[in-house]
């Protein structure tokens, strides 16, 4: 199995007991885990970076910052998101769309964004609070669009607009927003999927704030 701290704090700093989460795939639990290899072990599924108990949208962007960070500390500290990410892996289409919103919202917290992906930002609100209507006409509708547009490539796209405006920025800053970055995309498909009354939050103002 991967390493684990036994200490307060090892020559890693890596809190006690959490793993020590690796970049990349690996083949079995013994040759070390990567965030969403360590949620299928958590969910009982079979060792895989993919497990069916996440949704696609958010097992993207969790793969995608687990192999970004570049602290061991910091990515380790995915590994408290893993219960959250178990029980996300249904077919709701508001996901990826609150998932692409999640994104560029934390991109504009740093720098203003591009015309495009301000369009793609406000499109996502818009068809989430399209979907939390429930009118069968746009449920469907947005259903065959998202047949065309799969949930890994709408969240990689997104994903390269916040790499683009990190640059620039500490790396130690980079990790600690990317890591936020998790944790408010997780959050944020909570609220949205609680009901139809539910907003995505833009949480422009305080990913703006001083990160610890």
């Amino acid at each position: 199995m991967w390493t684990t701290q036994r200490s307060t704090t090892g020559t890693s700093g890596v809190p006690d007991q959490l793993p020590i989460l690796q970049r990349g795939r690996h083949r079995r639990p013994e040759d070390g885990a990567c965030v969403m290899e360590y949620v299928s072990v958590l969910a009982g599924c079979g060792f895989t970076d993919h497990p069916r108990c996440t949704h696609p949208a958010l097992a993207t962007l969790a793969r995608l910052i687990n192999d970004w960070i570049d602290d061991d500390k910091t990515r380790s500290e995915l590994a408290l998101l893993a219960p959250d990410l178990i029980g996300t892996g249904t077919g709701d289409l508001r996901t990826t769309h609150s998932v692409v919103a999640s994104c560029l919202s934390a991109a504009a917290a740093i720098r203003p964004l591009p015309p495009a992906a301000a369009a793609a930002l406000a499109k996502s609100r818009k068809r989430i609070r399209e979907l939390n209507r429930g009118r069968r006409g746009s449920r469907a509708r947005l259903a065959c669009w998202q047949v065309l547009n799969p949930a890994g490539v709408m969240v990689g796209s997104a994903f390269q607009v916040v790499i683009g405006n990190l640059r620039g920025l500490p790396r130690q800053e980079q990790n600690a927003r990317l890591r936020s970055l998790l944790h408010d995309a997780v959050t944020d498909c909570q609220r949205t999927l609680r009901g139809p009354a539910a907003e995505h939050s833009t949480r422009q103002g305080q990913l703006s704030e001083p990160l610890p």
